[in-house]
């Protein structure tokens, strides 16, 4: 199966892709000083809801990248109302950035598009200006087991602070998701699944469909569920 088709599959009906609200989402306007003649990169953009939100209010140049022709194609589908967007359909390890050329750097839940958090940040830091800001959104642990488990665990959010501090950048503002949020999240992306799986019964990728829905699922509510919480953290590069 290709993870790519299930991941259109499980997240054709939403464009936050994140388990976080639009209202949250917004709280980044002010975070990130947003105004006309910024540059920004996301990467791992997905269908780009927030960097088009931006767009659309003010005149920012925008580039986005990510795997997902699929996603792109909604990212692309409206031209914004003010400001510039360019997406790229490749690997974001393989994306020229160019050494301090944006004024934010933007990675929302794509951190694996370059690796575990330190090395995705210290990518981040080499793309961000003196002065910019790097925003990351990732899973944190909330709630440590009381049993250790086999899983491997992200940090807590102080502990992501020492990360992004470690890596030149003074965080300013936390954004967490609720879990109400995640399970809002979660559930949309069994719901979308199995929807899909009904309508397509002689598809040759039903049983694998089916297959990850479940243990993604499960995973959800053996795991994340009890223990981790996602938080974006937002830090200005020191320069």
């Amino acid at each position: 199966m290709d993870q790519l088709n299930y991941w259109a599959i499980a997240e054709r009906d939403i464009e936050i892709q994140n388990p976080i609200t639009d209202r949250k989402l917004r709280l980044l306007d002010d975070y990130c000083d947003i105004r006309d003649g910024l540059s920004v990169l996301d990467i791992g953009c997905g269908k780009a809801w927030l960097m088009r939100q931006w767009a659309d209010k003010f005149a920012i140049e925008g580039v986005g990248v990510d795997v997902n022709a699929r996603f792109l194609e909604v990212a692309r589908r409206k031209a914004p109302a003010r400001g510039r967007l360019t997406f790229h359909n490749m690997a974001a390890k393989g994306f020229p950035a160019g050494r301090e050329s944006y004024d934010i750097v933007l990675c929302l839940g794509a951190a694996f598009a370059i690796g575990e958090a330190p090395e995705a940040l210290e990518w981040m830091a080499a793309a961000t200006r003196p002065g910019g800001t790097m925003v990351l959104g990732d899973m944190v642990l909330k709630h440590a087991p009381a049993v250790p488990k086999g899983d491997i665990l992200p940090p807590d959010t102080l502990g992501m602070i020492g990360v992004m501090e470690r890596h030149g950048a003074e965080v300013s503002a936390t954004i967490s998701a609720s879990e109400a949020d995640f399970e809002r999240y979660a559930s949309h992306h069994r719901h979308a699944t199995l929807t899909w799986a009904r309508a397509n019964p002689d598809h040759p990728d039903h049983a694998e469909v089916l297959k990850k829905s479940r243990e993604d699922w499960i995973h959800y509510q053996r795991t994340i569920r009890p223990m981790l919480g996602w938080t974006i953290l937002v830090g200005r590069k020191k320069g």
